[in-house]
């Protein structure tokens, strides 16, 4: 080991002995400041999901909605249910911005998901430029550069919000949509296989409307990949 690697090495030891890491939904001793093995369980994989919205138990083929009336997408890939666990934690990252929880949350997901397919792209669902200055950074694209470290992807922010929107907090499918109807604008036409990139599918109504605009203007192949789900109503 090189003398600076010795360094390196020293220093993360020593801070860690004065200031030892923690699990951040437990606050006990955690290697490299991760999810302890017990706060884990709590953070079980959707079951045979739905390949279009995550539903789960349809033994990873396509839900009754989803044969009715199918996503603008070809595959959602959806860490866990948003429960009290992944609720706490998405609450903590998303309006705390804490990011030892969106590390946690993000190295969680990449150990269970590694999706094996060709991007050329991560597209981080876009915010307006007030709601930015408000809450201090974008959760999407924070967690759209981690996952573009993982898998070598570049990430693709020529998507934009041209006016801010209603928040969307407490409205229905239908109501969400209405709101999101035109939110988002396209800078220059998009890569041709991508993933939108955002921290909870609640009714897919943001989603929906960002790949409709990108499907329109050239992309072919699209995913959807966002730490938890809300069960669909």
């Amino acid at each position: 080991m090189s003398n600076k690697g010795i360094f390196e090495f020293s220093s993360r030891s020593f801070f860690n002995q004065l200031l030892p890491l923690q699990c951040p939904l437990c606050e006990q001793s955690s290697v490299d400041g991760e999810l302890c093995n017990l706060c884990q369980s709590w953070l079980t994989p959707l079951r045979d999901p739905c390949p279009g919205c995550g539903e789960p138990d349809t033994l990873h083929a396509l839900c009754g909605r989803c044969q009715k009336r199918a996503p603008p997408w070809h595959q959602a890939r959806l860490g866990w249910p948003f429960s009290w666990a992944s609720r706490y934690l998405i609450h903590r990252m998303k309006y705390q911005g804490d990011l030892a929880c969106a590390r946690s949350l993000a190295s969680l997901w990449w150990q269970q998901h590694q999706p094996q397919v060709e991007l050329d792209a991560l597209i981080p669902v876009p915010m307006h430029a007030s709601r930015l200055r408000k809450r201090g950074f974008n959760q999407a694209e924070w967690l759209a550069r981690y996952w573009a470290k993982q898998s070598g992807l570049s990430v693709w922010t020529e998507a934009y919000k041209p006016q801010p929107t209603d928040a969307l907090e407490g409205l229905n499918r239908s109501d969400r949509r209405k709101v999101l109807r035109g939110a988002f604008a396209l800078r220059e036409r998009p890569p041709k296989r991508v993933a939108i990139v955002d921290d909870v599918l609640t009714t897919g109504a943001t989603s929906s409307e960002l790949a409709r605009l990108l499907k329109r203007n050239g992309a072919r192949y699209i995913e959807v990949w966002t730490l938890a789900r809300t069960p669909l109503e």
